[in-house]
This record gives structure tokens, sequence and C-alpha cells, in this order.
């Protein structure tokens, strides 16, 4: 309630096939024998956002690259979104290269806009066996400068570790790209970066999970109570359900906390954090590798005395992984304003109010009829 941003599916199914998604081309077929993109229409989507509007001024996230629908689709959709008074934040998802038109486009439809990009690595290679943003790097920063030029109030950049072919040195150069790219982008402060493991479970359905052997993985768990059991293990490196075979567990935890702190020191250098953010979120790594140590000492003890000192640092452990590795609002959009006035959210209130009662009205003026089915089980089936 007190940050309503709201998101929207611009379709079912994906065009791209990246290796860790589980939402991946590949995933959505073999899961849901979906094959191609079903995308909802421009017109949907624009009446989706005024109508969000209408109750919300946070931010509208969309989800997905409005460019799977097409150059028409986008157009359409842009065009439609122009005509429309709106007030909130629009924030998009980019998967590949973007050209200068398309940021125009925005900027020209939005009163706001925010970039979310997801780049994993700074290795072209690797972006490319992988299958997101499969361009070369100075593509990449040509494609942020475009959106810079042209408005864009915020552009989030995503590094990961424990990505297929990644190895622990190509982990930490992931830092310096982004100083590559501050430099290029004439350090501006729009530009926010982030960096996470893939964690704690390789994607259920994803094509690394359905084939990890082929794609470098090496997985601890196979089927749901697995992942229900790896859930309850008392650090984030107990959870992980897979290996690579470039690194460890041990690897991609360290390589992960030593990005975390390379990336830190990156900020303070350049001014995008200050002093005493800088400190905290120092602290709380350091805080988290010496937990991570004391929890492997924990589980080397016998069972009865592990659950005996597991118990007397859950709460610190609970508190320390709260924004350990990046600053508490670095994942936020700023919000003047988080709802519409009184009236409009009491008009929304009684318009749904009144859609529903016509709904309830509708089936008891017109039941349908439910016909019941009895299924044969296993043993009558063997019988016949």
């Amino acid at each position: 309630m007190q940050y309503p941003n709201t998101a929207l599916l611009t379709a079912r199914g994906c065009s791209q096939n990246c290796l860790i998604c589980g939402g991946s081309k590949d995933s959505y077929d073999q899961n849901c024998g979906r094959s191609s993109l079903a995308l909802r229409s421009p017109e949907k989507l624009v009446e989706d956002i005024q109508f969000i509007s209408r109750f919300s001024r946070a931010p509208i996230f969309i989800l997905h690259d409005l460019r799977q629908g097409g150059r028409e689709y986008v157009k359409e959709f842009f065009s439609r979104l122009k005509q429309l008074n709106l007030k909130n934040e629009i924030v998009f998802e980019l998967f590949q290269y973007a050209g200068e038109e398309f940021f125009r486009m925005m900027n020209e439809s939005c009163p706001k806009y925010s970039i979310e990009i997801t780049l994993e690595t700074h290795d072209e290679k690797i972006r490319r066996y992988n299958g997101k943003f499969n361009c070369t790097n100075p593509k990449v920063i040509e494609t942020l400068n475009f959106a810079l030029k042209h408005g864009a109030k915020k552009i989030d950049l995503f590094f990961m570790t424990g990505i297929p072919s990644q190895t622990y040195q190509s982990a930490l150069e992931n830092i310096d790209f982004c100083e590559e790219i501050h430099l290029a982008c004439n350090q501006d402060s729009r530009l926010f970066y982030f960096v996470a493991p893939l964690a704690p479970f390789l994607d259920p359905a994803s094509p690394a999970f359905e084939n990890p052997e082929l794609h470098g993985f090496k997985k601890f768990c196979h089927t749901l109570e697995d992942h229900r059991k790896a859930i309850t293990q008392p650090s984030w490196k107990h959870m992980l359900s897979y290996e690579t075979t470039q690194m460890t567990r041990d690897d991609i935890v360290n390589s992960t906390y030593d990005s975390a702190q390379k990336l830190n020191d990156f900020k303070l250098k350049y001014g995008l954090i200050d002093k005493a953010g800088y400190e905290e979120i120092k602290g709380k790594i350091k805080k988290s590798q010496a937990y991570i140590e004391k929890i492997d000492y924990v589980l080397s003890l016998p069972e009865a005395e592990q659950q005996v000192e597991l118990a007397k640092i859950q709460k610190e452990i609970e508190e320390l992984n709260k924004y350990s590795i990046c600053g508490k609002n670095e994942l936020k959009w700023e919000v003047q304003k988080n709802y519409a006035n009184f009236f409009s959210l009491a008009l929304v209130g009684l318009e749904q109010l009144y859609e529903e009662y016509v709904i309830k009205v509708k089936h008891a003026l017109q039941p349908k009829l439910r016909h019941q089915f009895k299924l044969e089980t296993q043993q009558q089936k063997v019988k016949m």
C-alpha cells in the first residue's frame, strides 16, 4: 500500500529462448503446448494503463519487450498511449539492442519512462550463447546512450553470477564493464547498476534445467520435494540447486560477494552512492560472508546441536538478508504521490462493485447446468 506499482503482461509465451529462463520459448512449448506468441492487443494494454492511472500514480511496469509484436504493434501501442493524459511513469523491459527511433517514440508518448535491462554479463560470447542481449558491447552502450538522449528517467542494468560458461574472474569483470559503460555514457547518474546470483534455484522448465549437462550445469534438485527441502536450508549457499562446470557453490557465493563489493567501490568512486551508504553495504557484505562460514561450521556439527546453534542466529540472518548487497531504495522508482484523489478512488470502487453485482444477477437469472462426469478408476480400467 505504501508503494502500489503495478505490472502488465504483454503476451503469453515468449519469442526468446534464454537458457536460464523458465518462461523461455522452449519452456512454453514443452510445458504449456504453446509454440507461438499470443499477444495482447495494443488497445487492451492501453485500456489497462488508463484504468490503473485512475487509482494509482505509481509506476506501471510493461513486462516483456514490446518489440516482440513487431514494428506496427509498437507504433500502434505508442500512438494510443500518446493520446492519454498519463501521470504515471511507465517502465519498459528490453531483451535486445534498441535503435534511436524506439526511444524517441517512448519519449513522445510517456511523461516519464524508465528502462530495465538484464545484461547478465559483459562477455559477448556468453550473452550470445545464453540468448540475452545478443549484440556487441558497443551496441549495448549505443542503446543506453539513445535512451538517455531521449529522456529516460532511470535505467537499471542487472548483471549475474552463476550463469552458463561464466568463470569467477569473468564474474568480477562485469564491474569493469559497468565502469566502461559509465564513462561512455558521460557518467550519467540515471544509470543504476546491480549484481545478483542466479539463486536460489535454476529455473524449473528452463532449457538449462531440462538439459543441465548440455549447458554446463550440475543439478542438485530434480523434484518438487528436492526444491522444498532446499529452501529450508539456513543459507542461500545451501539452497543453491546447481553448480556449473566453471564454478562450485562456494565459487558462486564468493564471486557474488566479491562482485558486490567491487560494485560498491565503483559506485562510491563515481558518486553514485554516499559514504554512509557505502559503509552500510560494505558492512553487510562482510557480515554475510562471516555468516556463510558460520553456518557451514554449524552444519558440520551433530544434528541435535545444529538446531540449537541455528536458532541462536536466525533473527540476525533474517535482518542481514534485507538489501545486503545493494541500497534499500536503489531498486525503486521515485513517486511523489501513490494514489489518485479520493473521488477517483471512490468512483473506481463503485464501478467494480456494480460490475460484480451485474455478473451475480446474470448468473442468478440464467443458471448454467454443470454436467458431472464420473472418471474411471485405474482398477476399473484394468478390469476392462
